[in-house]
């Protein structure tokens, strides 16, 4: 008889288990896109104008800069790493661009911009490797650094684009086949960098320096070169997008870009969640700015005061990423930085 009920026991637990995990396993997957549909379900039940055509254009108009900066510090954070500079690196590539075309033109300014960009991330790289300094420090102080170098070279003032660079101001302002020639540029930056990262030899050493950057040493790869290499990928999207910026709203801003950080980690740390992997990727990082960016527009459409958008904002990342953390509360919790 103890038999007969030690076996049913056991029974009814497998069987109990059996549901739990299939549940378990749909909440991982799902939740944060559940929590971001009611979200856009409740902004679309407040407002009739925010899921109209016109709406989701402008967002994924607006989203451009920010996701491009988003992008690039996904690569970043995937080694296992961090890049608080990613908004002043954008913002002195766009007062470059906009003080050397005068003198060499737009496409020479733009690719210029560029090589600066990925200049500052490979020095914010080997700072972070071979000088052996946290990814946090370094950047800070990079951060404080090209805040100090824009204010100088603009003296506080923007730098405005002359009117006859219609080719430059073609990528922000134009538009191909009814699409914005920006938008077009995101998705062929999206498609690049993702090829890269999941196709690619850069993108599978990237991935494995940040899972175990021991175990990656050990196996033979050169730890310090992929991490130098996903600082300068950082840098490099941060250029880009410091070039769209610039051609969107027709000058520099000596601190257009310093807005973009805490947007820029809320999309990678949001997208992280999405389908449960828990880990960032691009995919979920573009997501996780576009969502970020309906919310904006929902929030404006409602007359919502900016303050409430922050706390929004940070309630939604805060709940999806903690949900995300419960369910998988069965793994022992060891990162605290």
């Amino acid at each position: 008889m103890t038999a007969e009920k030690s076996t049913r026991v056991v029974t009814d637990s497998a069987q109990t288990t059996g549901w739990r995990v299939p549940i378990t396993g749909a909440l991982r997957k799902w939740s944060t896109i559940a929590a971001m549909l009611a979200v856009c379900a409740g902004f679309s039940l407040a407002t009739p104008y925010f899921l109209t055509i016109s709406n989701v254009t402008n967002v994924v108009f607006t989203m451009v800069t920010s996701a491009l900066v988003s992008l690039g510090l996904t690569y970043v954070v995937i080694a296992g790493s961090f890049d608080l500079s990613i908004g002043l690196i954008l913002t002195t590539c766009s007062i470059v661009t906009a003080m050397a075309m005068p003198a060499i033109g737009p496409v020479w300014a733009s690719l210029l911009a560029v090589v600066v960009g990925s200049v500052i991330g490979a020095f914010n790289g080997l700072l972070v490797t071979y000088g052996r300094l946290s990814g946090i420090v370094v950047t800070l102080g990079m951060m404080f650094i090209l805040g100090g170098l824009n204010n100088y070279l603009t003296g506080g003032y923007q730098i405005a684009i002359a009117n006859d660079q219609t080719g430059f101001l073609f990528l922000g302002q134009g538009n191909l086949v009814g699409i914005p020639v920006a938008d077009l540029i995101l998705i062929l930056v999206f498609v690049v960098a993702h090829i890269l990262v999941t196709k690619t030899k850069i993108g599978h050493y990237i991935s494995a320096v940040g899972d175990n950057p021991m175990a990656a040493y050990y196996s033979g790869i050169k730890v310090y070169r992929w991490v130098i290499v996903s600082f300068i990928l950082s840098g490099l999207l941060c250029a880009v997008g410091g070039i769209i910026e610039t051609s969107i709203s027709t000058s520099a801003q000596p601190v257009g870009g310093e807005g973009y950080l805490l947007d820029a980690f809320a999309a990678v740390f949001l997208g992280a969640t999405v389908m449960g992997r828990g880990k960032p990727h691009l995919l979920g990082t573009l997501i996780g700015a576009l969502f970020l960016n309906f919310v904006t527009a929902g929030m404006n459409m409602i007359g919502a005061p900016f303050a409430l958008h922050q706390l929004i904002e940070g309630g939604v990342l805060i709940l999806a990423v903690g949900a995300n953390a419960m369910l998988n509360r069965e793994e022992l919790h060891m990162r605290f930085i």
